[in-house]
C-alpha cells in the first residue's frame, strides 16, 4: 500500500498516462468551485483532464502549482515549486545528514490525503536522485533519476 502511495505521489496521478488540455468551459462546475474556493488567487491556470481526474496548472504569485480534483469535486493532490530555503528543519536536517553528496536542484510541497511531502531532485557528480520525504524528515521513497 505505502508502495503504490509513493507511487501516486511520484507520479503525479500518472496512472492514466494520457493527457489532453481542455478549456475552462468544459471543466465541470463541481471542480472549477472547489478550484475557486481553494485558490482565489490562482493566475494563468490551464486545465488538462488526466484520466477521469482534472489536473490544473497555475500560478500564485511567483510559484507554480499543480492540483488535481477528482470530477466530485474533491482536490486529491496539491503539487507546489517550493523554496529550498524554506524547506522545514527536519527535511533539512535529513538532507545534509543523509545526502551530503548532493545539490537540491529543485523542490516542491505536496499535499495529498491530508498530509504534507516534500519532493526534492538532487544532483549528485555521477547520479540524480529524487527522493520523497514527510514533513518530520522520514524519507518515504528515494529512487536515481
Amino acid at each position: 500500500m505505502k508502495t503504490l502511495m509513493i507511487s501516486f505521489v511520484l507520479g503525479g496521478l500518472a496512472l492514466t498516462s494520457n493527457a489532453q488540455d481542455i478549456p475552462k468551459s468544459q471543466v465541470p462546475s463541481l471542480v472549477l468551485n472547489a478550484f475557486q474556493t481553494k485558490f482565489a488567487n490562482a493566475t494563468d491556470v490551464e486545465w488538462e483532464l488526466k484520466g477521469d481526474d482534472y489536473k490544473a496548472e497555475f500560478e500564485i504569485g511567483k510559484r507554480d502549482h499543480d492540483v488535481w480534483i477528482d470530477k466530485s469535486g474533491n482536490i486529491k493532490k496539491h503539487k507546489e515549486d517550493f523554496p529550498k530555503s524554506d524547506l522545514p528543519a527536519a527535511v533539512k536536517q535529513k538532507l545534509e545528514s543523509e545526502f551530503s553528496n548532493y545539490k537540491i536542484d529543485d523542490a516542491d510541497k505536496i499535499e495529498m490525503d491530508g498530509k504534507v511531502y516534500y519532493q526534492i531532485e538532487l544532483d549528485g557528480n555521477n547520479e540524480e536522485r529524487k527522493i520523497l520525504l514527510s514533513a518530520d524528515g522520514k524519507v518515504e521513497s528515494n529512487n536515481v533519476d
